[in-house]
């Protein structure tokens, strides 16, 4: 699809929608030389907790589409020490382009298939030019618990991401719900995504549903 012909949305937007949270914790020189860290964070791994996320968006500024992102942790930018999505993949051209222009997130256009299992169990499958990239079994349970980004410090909830020699820092603001959820299996093609160790894996989550706020992003020049 041509630039051209996709739909224009600037920040902010807002997004709701359902998924699933994969909180890790990741060594340094796996984080360096697996996950697909760009150029400009190189060496700057700051640590703290990685996380998987599966989105399934009901409705956004440029409409339904689904998405799969992975963040290492946190880097030392100019601006601070920040988390970053260092690989990510959406259902569609429209949100690929404003996601990078907007906030600069290096999204990627994929193929997503979803299958309920039973109402506990869902099926995901991530297609990237014909290869299967990841596919996931998450099991959940019928425990719901309110959550919000209210009482997380903003320094916590600030992604960084340098595009095109500039650096974009935007700050989220979302609410919904959680329930207890268990990764039955996974498997990744290490060409497209990190091939994680169980042994990271922290916690696991189901999100039932969710409001979200992506505002406008500062962007610092250099």
């Amino acid at each position: 699809m041509d630039n051209q012909a996709v739909l224009n949305a600037p920040a902010p937007w807002g997004l709701m929608g359902s998924g699933y949270i994969i909180l890790l914790k990741l060594q340094h020189d796996f984080v360096e030389g697996s996950c697909f860290v760009q150029s400009p964070l190189k060496d700057s791994f700051a640590g703290g907790f990685g996380t998987v996320m599966y989105v399934d968006y009901s409705y956004s500024d440029v409409g339904p589409y689904q998405e799969l992102l992975f963040i290492p942790g946190r880097f030392d930018v100019a601006a601070g020490r920040y988390f970053s999505i260092t690989k990510i993949f959406v259902s569609t051209q429209d949100s690929v382009v404003n996601g990078q222009n907007n906030w600069g997130i290096p999204k990627e256009l994929a193929t997503f298939a979803c299958e309920e299992k039973d109402p506990s169990t869902h099926y995901i499958r991530i297609t990237r030019e014909g290869t299967t990239a990841a596919e996931f079994t998450f099991r959940s349970f019928p425990v719901r618990m309110p959550v919000t980004t209210g009482i997380v410090p903003r320094c916590w909830r600030t992604l960084a991401h340098v595009y095109e020699g500039r650096t974009y820092l935007t700050t989220p603001m979302a609410r919904g719900c959680i329930s207890p959820a268990r990764l039955v299996d996974f498997v990744a093609n290490r060409s497209f995504l990190p091939e994680f160790n169980r042994s990271s894996i922290i916690a696991v989550f189901k999100v039932p549903q969710f409001f979200m706020v992506f505002p406008k992003a500062r962007i610092l020049s250099g």
